[in-house]
């Protein structure tokens, strides 16, 4: 799919929709009428109640009475998005640190992704900087992408692609997209959220999981940088070069631990 190639139609809701946000932002807190916040947009009264009611399913507002509408207050602290990575028995050992860098790095959120070779998924056990306000308001306008970033089929996007690549047996004839994606370690494509993309690199051992000497090690992971699709340079080389290079450094410089339940094939 071509990543230039975005729905005008997605990009004017999610404008319009951001446009009565922020009207309520200029408000300020406590109730306000339908028709102040609406002179503050260029929509129609009808048009901003029906932004107004998005943002109500998606718990950014509410209704203190009728015709009211007031922003929710945001916690101090904010967590993580709620169903975001999903419940694994997999340990991520130094893969939570691994995160946490590359969130510094980048200011962008990190997923680490497994796969279940049982139902030929992708599924998300990790994440870093997925609280960050921007996102998760993104996520609230679009529930369906919390899932899909969570758990979806290994062809779906990058984490996935770039887990399929390194699977194959090295004899396996592979398309072409496979094929460049294993030539170069690094898969990009568009995200499950709208107007984002993902960056995605795999990984051969979490750090601080057992290697089994003289083996060569099998991809149990993908590790993938999501960003708003307008990151300035090449996202492909520069979070490609930056997530393979910190992915080497974390599994030469952790610690090994040696028990068998830290088998790194583990599937989530």
């Amino acid at each position: 799919m071509d990543i230039g190639s975005r729905s005008s139609h997605q990009r004017k809701e999610r404008d319009r929709t951001n446009a009565v946000l922020h009207a309520l932002l200029q408000l300020g807190p406590g109730p306000h009428k339908s028709s102040e916040i609406t002179a503050r947009t260029t929509m129609d009264e009808e048009e901003v109640r029906r932004r107004l009611l998005q943002l109500f399913k998606a718990k950014v507002c509410y209704r203190p009475r009728f015709g009211y509408w007031e922003l929710r207050p945001v916690p101090a602290a904010p967590t993580d998005t709620p169903g975001l990575v999903h419940p694994s028995a997999t340990p991520l050992l130094d893969a939570a640190l691994l995160l946490e860098t590359l969130h510094s790095r980048t200011e962008q959120a990190v997923l680490l992704h497994t796969y279940s070779p049982i139902t030929g998924e992708r599924l998300c056990i990790g994440a870093a900087g997925a609280h960050d306000v921007r996102l998760r308001r993104e996520l609230a306008f679009a529930p369906r992408a919390v899932d899909r970033l969570r758990r979806a089929p290994l062809d779906s996007d990058a984490p996935g692609l770039v887990m399929l690549a390194n699977l194959a047996g090295h004899d396996t004839p592979l398309r072409e997209d496979l094929r460049q994606i294993r030539a170069t370690q690094v898969a990009l494509t568009e995200a499950p959220l709208p107007g984002w993309i993902l960056v995605s690199v795999p990984v051969r051992r979490l750090p601080g999981a057992p290697a089994t000497p003289g083996a060569e090690p099998r991809v149990v992971a993908a590790v993938s940088i999501l960003a708003p699709d307008h990151t300035h340079g090449d996202p492909l080389v520069a979070y490609g070069r930056l997530m393979r290079n910190a992915v080497q450094a974390a599994i030469e410089s952790s610690v090994v631990v040696a028990h068998p339940r830290f088998a790194p094939a583990q599937a989530a």
